[in-house]
């Protein structure tokens, strides 16, 4: 699925098949170095830029910069940038949290994302000047997770309840695309590495490793290893 924005004489481009941000040919992704997109795409400036079908900031941040499209500098502030990288940053309130409260695209289908990452830019750019959001929670913080049984220890949730992400030290998360393994801590890292590996070795399944979480594609071998096939 592709479809673009158009700002004047510069194009946004938002491709499903992408997991970062792509420019000039070359694409650019959070990986286990947790060296940030924002950072690795510093002193790039283009006229037109690929993306990941996603409101995150971590991506459509920098793609406005490289556009050289102006938005608050609220979200250059090195703790908000961190976020993505630094999970806890939303055990507290923020704006960055109000702004994912009204265009979260984390938990929809593809085809559904379009309007609403439609909308976050437009917000973004028409308020680069005077940002209009409160400090708040993350309204999926305050949401029931749903628990779907345990592999190794790891408990196993359904990614469309709740936030465990943030709520569990350690977890396994079943969206509709994609299988995640992750810590908001630092000192777990190497545990969500390691039984990463365990299950690559198990499935055949390959997975990308970034900070602090490691992301496999869904898959039915996958979901059989873990004894939830057909519970999500």
């Amino acid at each position: 699925m592709k479809f673009k924005i158009q700002i004047e004489k510069k194009v946004l481009i938002f491709n499903s098949e992408l997991k970062g941000l792509k420019v000039y040919g070359k694409e650019y992704v959070g990986g286990e170095d947790g060296i940030l997109i924002y950072d690795k795409t510093r002193d790039i400036k283009a006229d037109e830029v690929e993306l990941q079908t996603s409101s995150n900031t971590s991506t459509l941040i920098p793609a406005l910069r490289i556009l050289s499209i102006p938005y608050h500098l609220y979200f250059d502030q090195r703790e908000v940038v961190g976020s993505q990288n630094n999970i806890s940053f939303y055990w507290n309130k923020s704006k960055l949290a109000a702004f994912y409260n009204k265009f979260s695209t984390d938990r929809l289908d593809y085809e559904k994302r379009e309007s609403i990452i439609k909308k976050a830019v437009n917000f973004l750019i028409k308020n680069s000047k005077n940002l209009p959001l409160k400090e708040e929670f993350l309204a999926r913080v305050l949401e029931h997770c749903k628990l779907l049984g345990f592999y190794q220890g790891f408990p196993i949730f359904d990614s469309s309840f709740g936030f465990a992400k943030l709520q569990s030290r350690l977890g396994i998360h079943i969206d509709s695309e994609a299988v995640m393994i992750s810590t908001p801590l630092d000192k777990y890292e190497k545990d969500v590495y390691q039984i990463a590996q365990q299950i690559s070795e198990l499935t055949k399944e390959k997975h990308v490793k970034k900070k602090n979480r490691v992301v496999f594609s869904k898959t039915n071998k996958i979901l059989k290893l873990f004894g939830i096939e057909g519970l999500v």
